[in-house]
C-alpha cells in the first residue's frame, strides 16, 4: 500500500466500499480523510465488525462551486420567474411582470450564480477527481482512525 494515501490525506478523497468496486462506496460519498469516511460507515462497521475494510481513493479535485450544480440555468430561471408571476395578486396575473428576454435571463443567471459562489462557503467540499485505487485496511489498521 502506498503510504502517501495515509500520510498526505489533503491530496485525496476517501470512500468506504461495501464491495470490491468504487461504485460500491458507502452511500457513494467521498470524504476528506479516512477517519471521516470510516465514521460515515460506522453503523455498518459496528454491526458487522469486518476483519478488513476496503477504501476507495480518488484524487481531490478543486473546491466545489454552487454555480456548478446548474440549479440556476436558463430553464431554472424561467421556472422561477413563472412562479413569481403566479404569486402576484389576481388583478396582475396576466401582466407578466417577470417576462424577461433571453439576454436579461442570462444576465440574471450570471448574477445569481456569482452571488452564490461568493456567499456560500464551500470550504471542505471538493470535487472527486480521478479514481486511483481501492486499498484494504485490516481491523487493527482501521480502528486506529475511529
Amino acid at each position: 500500500m502506498n503510504n502517501d494515501y495515509l500520510d498526505n490525506q489533503d491530496k485525496y478523497l476517501y470512500g468506504v466500499c461495501r464491495g470490491d468496486s468504487v461504485e460500491d462506496a458507502y452511500d457513494s460519498t467521498y470524504y476528506n480523510t479516512i477517519k471521516q469516511a470510516l465514521l460515515a460507515a460506522i453503523p455498518c462497521l459496528t454491526e458487522y465488525s469486518p476483519a478488513e475494510v476496503k477504501i476507495a481513493i480518488c484524487k481531490r479535485g478543486n473546491l466545489f462551486k454552487p454555480s456548478e450544480c446548474n440549479a440556476f440555468d436558463r430553464d431554472g430561471i424561467a421556472d422561477l420567474l413563472d412562479r413569481s408571476n403566479e404569486m402576484l395578486c389576481d388583478e396582475l396575473t396576466h401582466a407578466k411582470l417577470f417576462d424577461l428576454t433571453d439576454e436579461e435571463t442570462q444576465e440574471l443567471r450570471k448574477l445569481i450564480n456569482d452571488f452564490l459562489d461568493q456567499k456560500i462557503d464551500t470550504t471542505g467540499y471538493y470535487k472527486v477527481g480521478k479514481f486511483i485505487e481501492v486499498i484494504t485496511l485490516t481491523r487493527e489498521q482501521y480502528t486506529k482512525y475511529l
